[in-house]
């Protein structure tokens, strides 16, 4: 989304959500150091989306089993979850993971998800809008915005841009990638 866009959706409403890409270790690092300190852009929240279909494939599910119901695969997936959430807690920002249900995922298997989310501290809602549309997403969004009216957040990009280029690339590796260290080839 450009800066030009959100700007746009903040003069015309009270809310502006904007997508910042695939994953908080790519899009959302990206949107938090690069997007929002250029625009001055200061966020109320993050929204995790997470889906039972994704975490069963992190939990090492094929393809071709997907829409079978398989609870433990999902907790074997939360890892990745819990991962792009320690993420975005460095950005000191509220987050909540709003679960995108599709119509083969079971009740089991989203409880999975927001009994981790619970135990964690995160704020989490199943938002039905693959099967309801719009409507299927009001709850959720009444439950972020109250999120957001109890918890301010208290943005921080990872890194000054007055920093040093390999000191910014040594605070992504480390801190979203997991890094120990960064080595440069000569041709670097």
């Amino acid at each position: 989304n450009s800066v030009l866009a959100t700007k746009l959706a903040l003069k015309l409403g009270e809310y502006a959500v904007t997508e910042a890409g695939f994953g908080s270790d790519l899009g959302g690092e990206k949107f938090l150091d690069i997007k929002c300190p250029y625009a001055g852009l200061k966020p109320d929240a993050v929204v995790m989306v997470a889906t039972a279909r994704a975490l069963k494939m992190h939990g090492g599910v094929s393809v071709s089993q997907l829409k079978v119901q398989n609870p433990e695969a999902v907790r074997r997936g939360l890892p990745n979850l819990e991962r792009q959430l320690e993420s975005v807690r460095k950005f000191r920002i509220p987050c909540m993971v709003i679960i995108n249900r599709f119509t083969f995922d079971t009740k089991a298997e989203l409880e999975v998800i927001v009994n981790r989310c619970e135990a964690l501290g995160i704020d989490a809602a199943v938002a039905d809008v693959f099967a309801l549309g719009g409507r299927g997403g009001v709850e959720a969004a009444e439950r972020l915005i109250k999120m957001m009216a109890s918890r301010p957040s208290e943005y921080h990009p990872l890194y000054d841009w007055k920093e040093s280029v390999r000191r910014k690339i040594f605070l992504i590796a480390s801190e979203i990638y997991g890094a120990k260290k960064v080595e440069y080839t000569d041709k670097a």
